[in-house]
């Protein structure tokens, strides 16, 4: 059964403050070949391709070579670079010290109204308690997916999850989440626009989706806890941010 206690908190700011969004905004390669691309994110939070994204970690300094080193894998696709700064301006700061696993969006982290920059742009918690290096692996990937500009699988346009609410509702309410019916609506059954959001088929094996018990959806399919990029997250990358070689 997939563990729904390590869910990752959404923490997409509202569309009126990405000041940055015209400027950040890249012109995102359709698929023009009729292939699917199994995979989604919003394209005003995507960063320029070819840009370095300086990291800093704000606690937890002996974390940071092995963060970095599963982190790196999405650059392998993405023509991205990370760089560790231990000082001054940072695009992505990261803190283990704070509630939950959480991410700003892509470009999102340079709103400084929501993400001051003395503060965390990510958050890691799970990573000092977790049991097993592919749980770590699994948290390091999602979070860093979403630093990308990736979002949610489950809350793609083209998801179509038969969710059974009252369940989730239910289960959600109780520790360790404790979230009341707007918190789920907002972490879980919502789905973003067509017209903001590059995407095609739903990817079950996308890194970005949240494990989900058959006891959440009303035709009792569950999907797994995906601990490694899938192929589509791997050409979605490379198509978002191409030029890798």
């Amino acid at each position: 059964m997939p563990d729904t206690t390590f869910t990752c908190i959404d923490r997409v700011i509202p569309l009126e403050l990405t000041t940055l969004a015209d400027d950040l905004a890249v012109q995102v390669r359709r698929d023009n070949d009729g292939s699917n691309l199994e995979a989604a994110g919003e394209r005003h939070r995507f960063w320029r391709p070819g840009t370095t994204l300086r990291v800093r970690f704000l606690d937890t300094p002996e974390l940071a070579e092995r963060v970095l080193e599963i982190a790196g894998e999405w650059t392998r696709y993405a023509r991205l670079d990370l760089a560790l700064v231990t000082d001054g301006p940072a695009d992505i700061r990261v803190t283990f010290a704070e509630p939950g696993n959480w991410s700003a969006v892509g470009t999102d982290a340079l709103v400084t109204e929501y993400f001051p920059t003395d503060r965390p742009t990510m958050c890691l918690s799970e990573i000092r308690k977790a049991d097993s290096s592919m749980r770590v692996e699994r948290i390091v990937r999602h979070e860093f997916g979403h630093a990308i500009g990736l979002v949610h699988e489950h809350s793609s346009p083209a998801a179509g999850i038969p969710w059974d609410r009252e369940a989730v509702y239910a289960e959600l309410a109780g520790p360790p989440n404790h979230w009341d019916r707007e918190k789920v609506d907002h972490n879980v059954f919502r789905r973003y626009r067509a017209t903001t959001t590059e995407h095609t088929a739903f990817d079950p094996h996308s890194i970005m989706l949240y494990p989900l018990p058959a006891r959440w959806t009303l035709d009792r399919r569950t999907f797994a806890e995906n601990t490694v990029l899938s192929d589509t997250d791997k050409d979605f990358a490379a198509r978002i941010y191409p030029g890798r070689a």
